[in-house]
């Protein structure tokens, strides 16, 4: 790679060089946000308030969770002359229509995910109270086919939420200890990928995964399957990645497998544990971000084999976060999440030629009732849920640093002015041990439409100065240089 010298600069330091995007990663991942709380639960003005605070912060991408049980109608029975595909049939599109009507209005797209809770008459539980036992496949390509011609403005979809967990696909396993929920979640995919086609959409983003990144080690009804497991089942392949056969095949529905087709992405949730994306995984068959390359390799060898059809597939983060202590005093420490999240999007990411995508959940943390319901609840926002900014992640997601050590002598610096995009300008600073900041180089014009820049500067005793970037009447989180 070669580098350009803009300018000598005196004192400490030697030069500044801007570094060209590495070909092939992912600097044009766009920036999802999903708050269903603010957007969808709380009414016209919280929603158009958050939207304006979401657009301001350079979210490109408004994802939310449309329930099927949340438009179709109620009841323990399917409606006489229900009519699954007329969306006519479905009395609840109001405040979804609301969300797309705002979210295009602020320039911004919007992702739907087609997700549970299934109404109970399209379960195997009639009256299902839970919404997630043994979901109809055709019914539900019905009310895929019903969305899409409902919202066709809408070009990104993605199918289900963590079909690797009970609370949202059951079981899990049967009885017998057989995985069960990858080959209904195959059935449920193949029937919305129809509907979805059938509606108009078939040249836009369709998604399929939404899985999470850490399950259990054996099979049970009510035990989280692990990703790896889950998506060799999904395409009926066994351990060794074989395709099943004889009674194995039978079991799973496997024996009549057809290629997937009609997908153009996998979304993935790459949640880390509380000690950050570096933590060793649990096991093998476990991914979070730092192991985006087994998911790429499970999709691969899943084409390689004929399971998949067209191009290899990009990565989709469609929701990520780092829980907060406090509130949660068994989450990661506040103090070290702006770390964490600059790492996972400028480094992790961000080199990644697979990802398409960094995510944020969400904006604000889930309202606590009682003490002890902050261990049930998501607290993961970029404000507690009072409102107040949480110190540095309300910064760390607007204008994320990462400090590379390149030697006692250089660094590089990765940032995102991600509220400016392309035309940018900003201005990396240095302040060393006992001092004060100081500009470090003249300032920076932003080339990438998302916001992302990164330029490498050659300065004395670099490991012992702490760097930051001002962007307009914004400063970055003070980052210290790390060895990557």
């Amino acid at each position: 790679m070669r580098f350009r010298l803009i300018f000598s600069i005196p004192l400490a330091v030697a030069a500044m060089v801007a570094v060209p995007a590495a070909a092939g990663a992912s600097w044009n991942q766009q920036a999802v946000f999903q708050d269903d709380h603010n957007l969808l639960e709380r009414g016209d003005s919280v929603r158009e308030r958050t939207l304006d605070e979401l657009r301001a912060l350079g979210v490109d991408v408004i994802k939310a969770q449309l329930s099927w049980s949340d438009v179709a109608p109620r009841g323990r029975r399917r409606p006489a002359g229900f009519v699954a595909a007329d969306p006519a049939h479905y009395p609840g599109w109001a405040r979804y229509d609301a969300l797309v009507r705002d979210v295009q209005a602020r320039g911004m797209q919007v992702m739907f995910a087609l997700s549970p809770p299934y109404p109970g008459w399209a379960t195997a539980r009639r009256g299902d109270a839970v919404g997630v036992d043994r979901p109809d496949p055709d019914a539900f390509g019905g009310f895929a086919e019903a969305a899409g011609r409902r919202y066709p403005g809408v070009d990104i979809w993605t199918i289900g939420n963590e079909p690797n967990h009970p609370g949202f696909l059951y079981p899990q396993a049967t009885r017998r200890r057989v995985p069960f929920a990858p080959h209904r979640y195959r059935a449920l995919v193949r029937a919305a990928v129809a509907g979805l086609r059938q509606s108009g959409h078939a040249g836009h983003t369709i998604l399929f995964g939404e899985l999470l990144p850490i399950g259990k080690s054996r099979y049970f009804r009510k035990n989280t399957i692990k990703p790896l497991r889950f998506i060799r089942e999904f395409f009926c392949l066994d351990s060794r990645w074989r395709a099943f056969r004889g009674r194995a095949a039978r079991l799973r529905g496997c024996h009549r497998y057809r290629r997937l087709t009609g997908v153009t992405g996998f979304a993935y949730h790459p949640y880390t544990r509380p000690n950050g994306p570096r933590g060793r995984e649990p096991s093998r068959d476990d991914a979070t971000i730092r192991s985006y390359g087994r998911i790429a390799r499970a999709l691969d060898i899943a084409r390689r084999k004929g399971r998949i059809g067209g191009p290899r597939l990009p990565i989709w983060n469609t929701e990520f976060g780092f829980q907060s202590n406090p509130p949660d005093r068994f989450q990661t420490a506040l103090r070290r999440i702006p770390g964490f999240m600059a790492e996972s999007e400028l480094w992790i990411s961000l080199r990644n030629p697979r990802v398409a995508s960094y995510s944020q959940y969400t904006l604000t943390d889930t309202p606590v009732r009682a003490a002890r319901d902050v261990y049930g609840t998501w607290q993961g926002g970029l404000r507690f849920d009072d409102g107040r900014p949480k110190s540095g992640v309300y910064d760390g997601y607007r204008l994320p640093i990462f400090v590379r050590l390149l030697g006692p002598g250089a660094v590089e610096v990765r940032g995102a002015a991600r509220p400016g995009g392309a035309g940018a300008v900003v201005q990396v600073q240095q302040r060393p041990r006992g001092g004060a900041f100081r500009d470090l180089g003249g300032p920076l014009t932003v080339q990438n439409a998302r916001g992302y820049f990164r330029a490498r500067f050659r300065i004395s005793r670099a490991a012992q100065r702490r760097y930051r970037f001002v962007y307009g009447d914004h400063t970055s989180r003070a980052a210290k240089a790390v060895t990557r």
